[in-house]
């Protein structure tokens, strides 16, 4: 009896140790990135005490995970009246990123729209569902203020870009946009006055089957605009990319992305001289590229003083059969060495599974590593450089297996952990013990 009373009479961790408690929490992810992991961990945590539910409940909400299975009673949580104004709910000003992404057929137009309007006040990231977002979505997509990145790439209906802008205009501090244009995203073909981009936007992402037409008719990019990307756009040529890169020198990086096949690449070399300030340069070649004709046209004695300002170039060989063939023919290191790549210092291949270099192409690419190392210190931009810290800004050649993403440039020397589900046991049983000492 003494022993149960002396339990029930501890004091709880302090509300400090019990946030850092749940920061560990939210930073875990099962080896497969699955999100289940820190939300079943701090779901857990808030089942626990009123103290250890303070804790965790913002960072559960901040980013939820929505499946199907779970779409409906996330929906019953945070919208549960159609009328705004009754029976309001906490839950919704603590969503910070809202990722539908995932969504297919749950839910519908009117769902969505309702759903924005809840979270408008905190809202600051936004993946839209492929089947249920529309224009009468744009109404209540126009009051999230806070809004930082809004992806559109998954929507399958198509949008009116114009309508959009409008929407968006007024979302200050928006700064990433991704839109999937079609030929029926610009249905006012009478209307010439420029769109009225938001304010402060700095990276573009455009996908879909948009035509050279289509494309020309965006205008100037605004001034803010220093990252661009074409995906998956199998339409569009080098006339509509020059058109509308012609008058957009303020551009630091350029992604010609997958099934952008139409982007000759030996004509993207020879244009960078029109983008002075880009600093990185993303191309996915085609089956009728070579790294050889790639380079070719950057093989000529730049001017005095005037080299390309390219410093990192990142090469997509997913789809050459044979990717190696051609790259120890001397192009790309007389580019760097004495060429108009001589300020390039990064160097990134993703080629496809099963498609190692051989061991001469090997030794090769160890010397362009070398190469590239050693220029960066003659820079004096690094003393030493350390192998084992995966820097996305390191100086030297990277060699990746897969699509080139943002996430594997990251993670080239960082393994998944395999002991994080033995933490998240050794948190749930900190939990349990915590929770039988407090009563």
């Amino acid at each position: 009896m003494k022993s149960k009373q002396s339990l029930s009479n501890n004091p709880e961790l302090p509300l400090e140790i019990l946030e850092q408690i749940a920061a560990y929490v939210n930073d875990l992810e099962s080896e497969d990135g699955s999100w289940l992991v820190r939300q079943r961990g701090l779901w857990a945590m808030t089942l626990v005490s009123r103290t250890w539910y303070a804790a965790a409940i913002t960072k559960l909400y901040y980013n939820p995970g929505i499946r199907g299975k779970n779409f409906q009673l996330f929906v019953r949580t945070l919208c549960p009246s159609i009328n705004p104004h009754i029976r309001k709910t906490d839950f919704s000003v603590m969503i910070k990123v809202l990722n539908m992404s995932y969504l297919v057929h749950d839910g519908s137009k009117s769902l969505t729209s309702r759903i924005l309007g809840r979270v408008k006040d905190g809202l600051e990231v936004f993946v839209a569902p492929q089947a249920s977002f529309a224009v009468n979505c744009l109404a209540a997509l126009s009051k999230c203020l806070h809004l930082r990145r809004l992806d559109l790439s998954f929507v399958a209906q198509t949008v009116s870009i114009r309508q959009l802008l409008n929407s968006t205009s007024k979302c200050t501090q928006l700064e990433w946009l991704s839109i999937k244009c079609d030929d029926g995203s610009l249905d006012d073909k009478n209307n010439p006055s420029p769109f009225d981009w938001p304010p402060n936007l700095k990276t573009l992402v455009v996908s879909g089957p948009v035509s050279d037409e289509t494309l020309i008719r965006f205008g100037i990019l605004p001034k803010s605009v220093t990252d661009l990307t074409f995906s998956q756009c199998p339409k569009i040529s080098k006339i509509a990319v020059f058109w509308l890169l012609k008058d957009t020198g303020q551009l630091e990086s350029l992604t010609i992305g997958r099934r952008t096949t139409n982007v000759d690449c030996a004509w993207l070399i020879d244009w960078l001289w029109a983008l002075p300030k880009l600093r990185r340069l993303n191309y996915t070649l085609s089956d009728r590229d070579s790294i050889a004709q790639m380079m070719h046209g950057a093989l000529a004695k730049p001017p005095e003083d005037h080299p390309y300002p390219l410093q990192q170039l990142e090469l997509d060989l997913i789809y050459l059969d044979n990717p190696w063939s051609d790259l120890d023919d001397d192009e790309l290191w007389n580019a760097i060495d004495e060429g108009h790549l001589t300020c390039l210092r990064r160097l990134v291949f993703s080629h496809r599974s099963g498609t190692r270099p051989p061991k001469a192409i090997r030794r090769y690419v160890r010397d362009l590593d070398d190469l590239l190392k050693a220029l960066a210190r003659e820079d004096g931009e690094l003393a030493t450089i350390d192998e084992d810290e995966a820097d996305p800004h390191e100086p030297g050649l990277v060699m990746l297996e897969g699509p080139l993403s943002e996430d594997s440039l990251i993670t080239k020397r960082i393994q998944p952990s395999r002991h994080l589900e033995v933490r998240l046991v050794f948190i749930k049983q900190l939990m349990l013990g915590l929770a039988r000492l407090t009563g």
